[in-house]
Parts: structure tokens; C-alpha cells; sequence
């Protein structure tokens, strides 16, 4: 656009409680306002997120979901219907508000269905990961039609998208070779550390969660393939040894915390497992200060939140020893064997015993994590947002 700004359309969905999906929605919503040559408008979908993005000084629509609308986009979104669609030009009410907004682009921040409604809008999508095809055997990406939801919604949106955001080369290698979405539109970029990390606030955690000795965090929603059983069967173990450390899990449930719990208490270790529930905001960054590590034996990747989260902070990693996941911490982390609990064990009795093991493993994630910077979400939407702006010119006046 010669005389004006691009109106980008950045759409924010979710709620505080869905954890890292939401927290990288943020950070990377407010890493945009960086990029003043563009103008970002954020659409939200409840009063809550419109106030907190407002807070920030970002301009922000309110849109509201209402039975009607989600009828009409199920029938436009049938086949049959196409036709139709294509001859009544009848839109949604999201694409209606982006019409009286004069929106040029749509940058969907997280996964989104909403996409496939857009009959005169382009979009860029983001892809966080293809688990449902790496792991497909885990209850979450599995039940209740779940693993078709996705497929569904990846094959039809990804190949249209003026771009697909990933969170790493192996991402983008598996959306070219699983949906055929041509290269040059699939851009990788590094995830970002949630904002909650920087604001240094000091709570004394041991103090407040009753815990004694060294403990270990792990903040991650309770779903299975996040994996707590395994850090569990490491305490075990550590007490086999004489060794008695502490695990801090924080989180929503999503359905496993009840099995996490009695698993605990089954195996003997119930006192050494502190669920904290929703960690807030403003204890994250003592949450990870205070502790011996964060330890991470996720299933999926094959990148995270958390061990960026803990390198911003200063604080050692333990890691899925994973394709993908070793690749995204690089050397900074200690990678544990997911089918051998005591190769944890094994590396917090190295931190225990090793303030030199600990210190450099602070100092290889400080490093790690300016690195990752270099490929940062607005070095990258800035390249996206230059090109287009260049073809929107063929169809749209400054």
C-alpha cells in the first residue's frame, strides 16, 4: 500500500487457563506492536480478552458467537453448499466485521476453523503442531472424532493460506509432506517465552506450597501425553537411592489429574507431588527461579513454552530426548529416555550433586535462547507482510 497502512485482522481466542496456547498468543500479539508500518487490530471473542488487550494499548473488536452464526458456517462449510455460497455471497459475521473494519489480511494466532468461513478475506494460519499424526494413540487427539476435527480442518485450510506460521523446520517438513502446502508459504518461527517470566516478582514458593528440600516444576495442563506419570516413577526411584525431592505440577485439568493423583498415591509418593492447581501470573517467574529444574517429559513437540520460559529465567532444563524437542533446546537441556525413568533420576541426583552441571546448563540455555531469537515471529510475519502488501496493490487502492 502506497498511502496507507495494512489493517491486519490478529485474531485472539481462548481463555487464560488453556495455559502456553494462550500465553504464546499474547506474547506474540504484543511483539507485533513492534512492527509500526502495519496496523494490527485484535479480534477477540469475550469481554475478558478485549479488556486485557486494551490494557496493553491495543486496539481490539469484540466479536460475539452467537447459535445462529455457528449453523450458518457449518451449512457453508458443506460441500453441496458451495455453489450456493458462491452465488448468494452471503458471510458470516466474522467476515462481516472484518468488512466494516476495512481489513486487508487475517492473522489467525492460534489454530483456527474460522478460516474456512472466509470467502473475500486471505489469511495467514499458524500450525503449533501435528501431534494428532505423531502420536495419534494418546485420548486427546484421539477421542471423539478429535483426530478427524484436525484433519479436517489442516486439508482444507493450510493449502489456501497466504502463509502457515510453524514453530520449527521438522513443523515445516511435515506440513509440506503430510498436506501438500507449497515451501515457499511455509514460514518456521520461535516460540516465545510467556511475558509472566520477565516481571522478576518474588514470591517465596516453599514458603506458601509448604514444601521442603529441592523441588522440581513442571507447568503443563494435565493431558496424558504431558507425561507426569514419568516424573513420578523418577521419584520412586530417587527414594530407592535415599534421595527425597519434591515435584510442583501446575495446571488446568483436562481430564488426567484424578489418574496423576492416585498414581501418586499408589506408587507411595503422594506427600512429594504438590498440585498447585493454575499457577498465577504473577508466580511463575519464582515458580521457576526457585526450583532445582523444569522438567518436561512431554510427548508432543516438537517445541514447547516451558524450557524457554526456564532459560529466560535462568533455570536448568530436563527434556524429552525426542525428535524435534532435542533439536529446539539444542545442547541447553538434559535429555531424558521417556522409557527409563531412572535416566531422570540419574540427572537430578547430577543437578543435586553439581552446582558446576547446574551452572552451565544456565549459561548453554541463556545462549539457546538468544538464538532462537534470531527467528523470532516478527522478524518473520514483517517478511509475509511486506510481500503481501506488495500484491494487495493489484486489487486494492491506498
Amino acid at each position: 500500500m502506497a498511502n496507507a497502512r495494512m489493517n491486519i485482522a490478529v485474531v485472539f481466542d481462548g481463555e487464560l487457563e488453556t495455559g502456553g496456547g494462550y500465553q504464546q498468543q499474547l506474547s506474540t500479539i504484543l511483539e507485533l506492536q513492534k512492527l509500526n508500518k502495519y496496523n494490527f487490530i485484535g479480534v477477540v471473542f469475550s469481554t475478558d480478552n478485549k479488556n486485557l488487550l486494551e490494557s496493553y494499548g491495543i486496539k481490539s473488536v469484540l466479536v460475539k458467537k452467537s447459535f445462529i452464526d455457528k449453523v450458518f458456517r457449518f451449512i457453508q462449510r458443506q460441500e453441496w453448499f458451495f455453489l450456493f455460497s458462491a452465488k448468494l455471497k452471503i458471510k458470516s459475521l466474522f467476515e462481516l466485521m472484518l468488512d466494516k473494519n476495512d481489513i486487508d489480511l487475517v492473522y489467525f494466532l492460534a489454530p483456527s476453523g474460522l478460516s474456512l468461513d472466509l470467502l473475500t478475506h486471505n489469511y495467514i494460519t499458524t500450525v503449533w503442531d501435528l501431534c494428532h499424526r505423531d502420536t495419534p494413540e494418546f485420548p486427546e487427539v484421539n477421542h471423539f472424532r478429535q483426530f478427524e476435527l484436525r484433519e479436517q480442518n489442516y486439508s482444507k485450510s493450510l493449502k489456501k493460506a497466504v502463509a502457515v506460521l510453524v514453530d520449527s523446520e521438522l513443523g515445516k517438513k511435515n506440513v509440506i509432506r503430510r498436506y501438500g502446502v507449497d515451501e515457499n508459504r511455509v514460514y518456521p518461527a520461535s516460540f516465545l517465552p510467556s511475558i509472566n517470566v520477565n516481571s522478576k516478582n518474588v514470591v517465596d514458593v516453599k514458603k506458601k506450597y509448604g514444601i521442603e528440600g529441592d523441588y522440581i516444576f513442571y507447568p503443563a495442563q494435565f493431558w496424558s501425553h504431558k507425561n507426569h506419570i514419568y516424573i513420578i516413577d523418577a521419584l520412586v526411584s530417587l527414594i530407592n537411592e535415599g534421595v527425597k525431592l519434591t515435584a510442583v505440577f501446575s495446571g488446568s485439568d483436562k481430564g488426567n489429574l484424578k489418574h496423576v493423583l492416585k498414581y501418586s498415591e499408589s506408587q507411595g509418593v503422594a506427600a512429594q507431588v504438590k498440585y498447585i492447581g493454575f499457577a498465577p501470573n504473577e508466580e511463575m517467574y519464582s515458580l521457576y527461579k526457585q526450583s532445582l529444574a523444569m522438567v518436561m517429559p512431554s510427548y508432543f513437540g516438537p517445541t514447547n513454552i516451558p524450557p524457554l520460559e526456564a532459560f529466560a529465567v535462568g533455570t536448568p532444563v530436563i527434556y524429552s530426548d525426542l525428535n524435534g524437542l532435542r533439536e529446539q533446546v539444542a545442547g541447553a537441556a538434559l535429555l531424558c529416555d521417556l522409557k527409563d525413568p531412572k535416566s531422570l533420576a540419574s540427572h537430578l541426583k547430577a543437578l543435586l550433586n553439581s552446582e558446576e552441571v547446574r551452572q552451565r546448563l544456565i549459561e548453554k540455555g541463556t545462549q539457546r535462547l538468544a538464538e532462537l531469537e534470531k527467528t523470532s515471529i516478527t522478524a518473520v510475519i514483517e517478511t509475509i507482510l511486506d510481500d503481501y502488501a506488495v500484491k494487495l496493490k493489484c486489487w486494492k487502492a491506498g
